[in-house]
């Protein structure tokens, strides 16, 4: 396999697993000492196996396109990040003035050694909470250690405790900055650390502690692995131990918590072995409807070179609840409508469009008939009776659509909804729909012009145009106030960063087999497709 084949194998989540890992080594955000939070600890959004979490950013750069994109700033960054740079500061202090040996070694300790980092996101739907769980024999002695000082310590103090295996285990708080607290909690060979007080406790003095979440903590604690790696489990990921790093990252988190509408994708997974970077997903036969993720009658449909496209294996019976919701706003019973649909989804993003202008296909059952529920729910749901009324008109070649011009704060659009034969089209953007509507009558090239296997391909990327499309929405959203400074910037820093997206062409996604019976891990393969 050559280099540039090799580099581009995970570069879909590139995004996400930097994010995430970079985040999770250097992004300590323990913030205050009041909770305020209301998170399930026992089903993080992500999760992080890895032999060494400080090798991690290291790794991440062998991708060509992360390393093109990211640079090696990207790990002086994340040296020099405030928050590291804090608690270690903070140790440093208590080593010296305690006459301890530690100080700086117990964050190479923990950066440094096998570990399972947890991450959940907060209540504006970014990772910004973490559990870290490492094993190693000299946390014994930390933890007589930390107990001195948290008698006469001001930034070291015992926040709480928990019973592990029947002992009494103190909870440590270690306040690092300005509303900067983390907790800490070492039991034998384990330590675990938590990004936020909250995670534990709650209440006006932040003394309440949430069992739930203490029998999490106590489980991670635990020197049995079927306890201490029960959250590595709801991911499906195995008990051995690491030889590189997994990143794993539930669909729901990755759909802005859409994932219920195509359950049967629960998760996607990058993998970094013996030098390479692989992806997989995690798909619930169970779950699969009847031909559900058999992509071949999509493809055909949807216009050529798209930033991002994505199948997903729709699960229509899902969605009778939301269907019925609208329809009583409307008064109009619409709770019959994913009867008549069937099969995958697609989603699509262009860069001659916008982010939040994505294309969207479905089919209906052979035979399927009732336009009038689709043009129902489309009156219902797309704007207002003050936006204007809904034209319903034939188009070009016998298909029926459905318009209504809508004003929004980023300016006036025309919703369309578009049914041709068996296949529905819906887009914001009035212009991509009539470009599928020219896809159709072969009037303009289709993405299934360029796969060979359309059935299994379940996404494509297309660096360049992604590139255009980033740009695009990146400078639009510059505030008027500050415009040159930050187009200044961005012209520094995103700008060769994006030029550098171009040269990779574009690549398809292709899953080649589904699990006979449960949840299991699959394969993805990325394909290099010619310009």
């Amino acid at each position: 396999m050559n280099k540039k084949k090799l580099g581009i194998i995970a570069a879909g989540g590139v995004v996400c697993v930097t994010a995430i890992a970079a985040y999770a080594v250097f992004g300590w955000k323990g913030m205050g000492k009041v909770s305020g939070l209301h998170l399930d600890l026992s089903s993080p959004d992500a999760m992080i196996v890895t032999k060494s979490l400080s090798s991690l950013p290291k790794d991440l750069l062998t991708i060509p396109l992360a390393r093109d994109v990211l640079r090696e700033d990207f790990l002086f960054y994340y040296e020099q990040n405030e928050d590291r740079l804090g608690i270690s500061g903070a140790l440093r202090r208590i080593a010296y003035e305690h006459e301890l040996l530690w100080g700086d070694q117990l964050i190479r300790m923990v950066l440094d050694e096998p570990a399972d980092v947890a991450l959940w996101r907060d209540a504006d739907g970014s990772l910004k909470h973490f559990a870290i769980a490492v094993s190693r024999s000299s946390f014994t002695r930390l933890l007589e250690e930390s107990g001195k000082i948290a008698l006469k310590d001001s930034q070291m103090t015992v926040a709480g405790s928990l019973k592990v295996d029947g002992d009494k285990v103190p909870v440590y708080a270690l306040a690092y900055g300005a509303n900067r607290t983390l907790l800490f909690a070492a039991h034998g060979k384990r330590l675990v650390i938590l990004s936020h007080p909250g995670m534990l406790y709650s209440g006006a003095d932040g003394k309440d502690a949430d069992s739930k979440a203490v029998d999490v903590v106590a489980n991670m604690l635990e020197e049995d692995p079927k306890k201490n790696q029960a959250l590595r489990q709801q991911f499906h990921l195995d008990g051995q131990a690491p030889s590189g790093h997994s990143v794993a990252v539930k669909a729901d988190f990755l759909s802005f918590g859409y994932q219920p509408f195509f359950g049967a994708l629960a998760a996607l997974r990058f993998d970094f072995s013996k030098g390479h970077w692989s992806t997989q997903a995690l798909v619930d036969a169970a779950r699969l409807q009847s031909g559900g993720y058999d992509n071949k009658a999509l493809w055909p449909m949807l216009p050529h070179n798209p930033a991002a496209c994505f199948a997903l294996p729709a699960d229509w019976a899902a969605m009778a609840p939301v269907f019925k919701r609208v329809g009583d706003k409307a008064n109009a019973d619409l709770s019959k409508l994913g009867e008549q649909l069937s099969g995958p989804a697609a989603v699509c993003w262009y860069g001659s469009s916008r982010l939040y202008t994505p294309l969207i296909v479905a089919t209906r059952k052979p035979g399927a008939s009732g336009d009038e529920l689709l043009g129902a729910l489309y009156t219902a749901a797309v704007g207002n009776v003050a936006a204007g009324a809904v034209s319903k008109r034939a188009g070009k070649s016998g298909e029926t659509l459905w318009q209504r011009a809508v004003t929004t704060p980023i300016g006036e659009q025309t919703p369309t909804l578009a049914i041709k034969g068996q296949t529905v089209l819906f887009s914001p953007d009035a212009a991509l729909v009539e470009l599928a509507l020219a896809v159709g009558r072969k009037q303009s090239p289709a993405i299934a012009d360029r796969l060979d296997d359309a059935s299994r391909t379940v996404g494509l990327i297309a660096p360049s145009s992604l590139s255009d499309l980033i740009r695009k929405e990146t400078f639009d959203a510059l505030p008027t106030s500050r415009e040159p400074v930050l187009r200044a910037a961005a012209d520094v820093h995103l700008v060769p960063r994006l030029d550098a997206l171009k040269k990779y062409p574009p690549y398809r996604l292709v899953l080649k087999s589904l699990p006979k019976s449960g949840a299991a891990w699959q394969s993805v393969e990325w394909q290099a497709l010619d310009r």
